[in-house]
């Protein structure tokens, strides 16, 4: 029996041999160095914030923090997912470090899957490889943020797309539960639904039944959405109609939008292969890949109902983005970042396919890896993430533990947004913590080094002034510590109630 299994895997392997070594590679490249490279701030405060509530006072709760567009918050889904990283590491947000981990391995083998389906295995190879190693979809995949599973998402919707023009009745069904979960991931992803209308446009033909079935699925996936609106008034569909509409704001122009979405999209694009390791200009990067889908367009490299939805997606993101007033940001475009890897891949495939241009094609393998795996290697790991803020409360409980006191009070010297990503982890090493003014001891948190004349401790880039012990008589520390616990009390920039 055992024979027989090892036959099994050995086949297995022989038979996939070549995804399952993406599979590792982009592990790895997710892997390096995670703990250093953990960028722990107010987001990841939030989201263990919204665990321990879950966990700890048993509040089911329906949304997550508030977005960046005021009275807009992000769904629950992906902080839910956390739970058990969190149980299995005692807490400890380290634990979202290995979910992301996971959920990036995931995508890598979606692109492979997705693209394998819709046109070719060898474009599934070729995709998944640029997903696996790309420096920034490898760090778009390490960040703890709801956000993070935007481009697995967009991936799905690719292949949601796909069925539809197949005219296959499960396309309905894979993307209204996708449409249901967007107010979990980005509500900028509701940008590529006319995408939908444009599949069934090019399929001539609506499967009442099957959007039907598509349109329950969605609501059921966005009920907690719907509760929360339906309990507050619509409060974010509100916010939302507003902030589209303009929302009072002055718009800055449709030309000079325009500019901006297109130097973000070209910063993206360039971003996705080599940075600016190579010295290539973006524009340069961009008009390229640009060149890339005109050629495959023309000369029909590949299904053209695809390139078509290619170019409708392209399109209908620089229009939506270059005609709204939402200021936009980079991770606002990661929803046509598939668009950008699918245009690769088949570019590649098509040079494989020529045996005068194959070893063209290979150098072009070999020149994106070891420009990314360069990449990896030589980042700069930022001295104020997990490792050195859990070094430096660990030090405040501890001091304060030597000199017995019941609570502390801990102050900031840095610049504003800065104070914020420590309450979780006070809380995770019990401690009462509370405002300078409560009379209790005060440490002081400075960052960075710079904006003070001296340090007592320093952790990384983080430093440490310790209180003025002399100055604190025991008795009125006791009683400075005898009301509620600020850290728990005080509210939290972002956390709904």
């Amino acid at each position: 029996m055992e024979g027989y299994l090892f036959k099994d895997v050995r086949e297995f392997i022989k038979k996939n041999y070549l995804i399952l070594t993406i599979l590792l590679l982009g592990f790895f490249f997710r892997a390096y160095r995670s703990r250093e490279l953990f960028m722990y701030s107010h987001d990841q405060d939030l989201l263990g914030w919204f665990i321990k509530d879950v966990l700890i006072n048993h509040d089911l709760r329906l949304v997550g923090q508030e977005t960046s567009i005021k009275g807009i918050y992000i769904g629950p889904f992906f902080y839910y997912l956390l739970i058990p990283f969190y149980l299995i590491f005692k807490m400890d947000p380290i634990g979202g470090v290995y979910f992301s981990i996971i959920l990036g391995v995931i995508s890598i083998w979606s692109v492979y899957f997705v693209f394998s389906k819709i046109l070719s295995k060898s474009i599934g190879l070729a995709g998944s490889f640029i997903y696996a190693i790309s420096f920034y979809t490898v760090f778009t995949d390490r960040e703890v943020v709801p956000t993070t599973p935007a481009m697995l998402w967009t991936v799905w919707y690719l292949y949601g797309l796909h069925l539809l023009l197949g005219k296959q009745r499960r396309g309905f069904l894979l993307l209204g539960v996708l449409i249901g979960l967007i107010w979990n991931i980005n509500l900028g992803l509701a940008v590529s639904f006319p995408l939908i209308l444009y599949a069934l446009f090019l399929r001539r033909k609506i499967d009442l039944v099957g959007a039907f079935k598509g349109f329950i699925a969605g609501v059921f996936v966005a009920s907690p959405l719907i509760i929360f609106e339906l309990r507050n008034g619509f409060q974010q569909i509100k916010s939302a109609m507003n902030n589209v509409g303009g929302g009072g704001t002055e718009f800055p122009g449709v030309a000079d939008k325009f500019d901006r979405v297109m130097q973000l999209v070209v910063k993206n694009v360039s971003s996705l292969i080599w940075g600016s390791v190579v010295p290539v200009s973006q524009k340069d990067t961009f008009s390229l890949v640009m060149l890339f889908l005109v050629v495959i367009t023309f000369k029909k490299m590949a299904d053209l109902k695809i390139l078509k939805l290619i170019w409708a997606w392209i399109i209908l993101y620089i229009l939506f983005f270059s005609t709204n007033s939402i200021i936009l940001s980079e991770y606002y475009l990661n929803g046509v970042t598939i668009v950008w890897i699918l245009i690769l891949a088949i570019a590649l495939e098509k040079l494989y396919e020529k045996p005068i241009l194959r070893i063209f094609g290979l150098m072009m393998l070999l020149g994106f890896f070891s420009i990314n795996i360069y990449r990896l290697f030589q980042i700069d790991i930022n001295k104020s993430g997990y490792i050195d803020r859990r070094a430096l409360v660990s030090f405040i409980k501890n001091d304060a533990s030597n000199n017995s006191y019941p609570c502390v009070s801990v102050s900031y010297i840095t610049k504003p947004g800065y104070d914020l990503g420590y309450r979780y982890l006070f809380w995770l090493e019990g401690m009462h913590v509370n405002q300078p003014i409560s009379g209790s001891p005060v440490y002081t948190i400075v960052f960075p080094h710079s904006m003070v004349d001296k340090i007592d401790q320093s952790f990384g880039a983080l430093g440490l002034v310790l209180p003025d012990y002399e100055k604190y008589n025991m008795r009125e520390v006791v009683v400075s510590c005898s009301g509620e616990n600020s850290n728990l009390t005080d509210p939290l920039f972002g956390f709904s109630d």
